[in-house]
């Protein structure tokens, strides 16, 4: 009787094994409709510009210089082109942009608030692609400050 119970005990386990690994690894799957519907998002374009060096001019005189290296995040890889074919006009505007916001004194107050110069770089560069939204962020690689004590 104990042999039976035990052989009887082994097939249970060995069956409930067999349809264990049948059930998570052999068996087909549903689709997940959630997964299938959802769309590919396209990668991420980014355009790297020439660092700008800027003078921070206070009362006439030279007060320091400030330089600055910049990534512009692309909406995507189709505004490239665009962008590289406007890349002097965007690289005039982008600096006289700093040039103006960095020679305040205000901004130096604000110990250089980068989020306001972030703003105000993206509003540039809309103006120069001429498509709202086309450069979604910009990056700061760089900054490095040098004033005169």
């Amino acid at each position: 009787m104990k042999k039976l119970v035990l052989i009887l005990l082994l097939l249970i386990l060995l069956g409930g094994g067999g349809a264990a690994a049948w059930w998570f690894f052999l068996r087909e799957k549903p689709a997940d409709p959630q997964l299938a519907a959802a769309p590919v998002a396209a990668p991420i374009a980014y355009l790297k510009l020439p660092a700008f060096t800027v003078p921070v001019i206070r009362d006439g005189m030279p007060h320091g210089m400030i330089t600055v290296e910049l990534t512009m995040e692309l909406k995507d890889e189709s505004v490239r082109p665009k962008a590289e074919a406007r890349l002097p006009v965007l690289n005039d505007r982008l600096f006289v942009v700093l040039y103006d916001l960095l020679g305040r004194r205000y901004m130096q107050e604000q110990n250089f608030n980068l989020d306001l110069v972030k703003g105000r770089l993206l509003i540039a560069a809309d103006k120069v692609m001429g498509e709202p939204g086309s450069i979604t962020n910009v990056t700061f690689t760089a900054v490095e400050t040098r004033f005169a004590s």
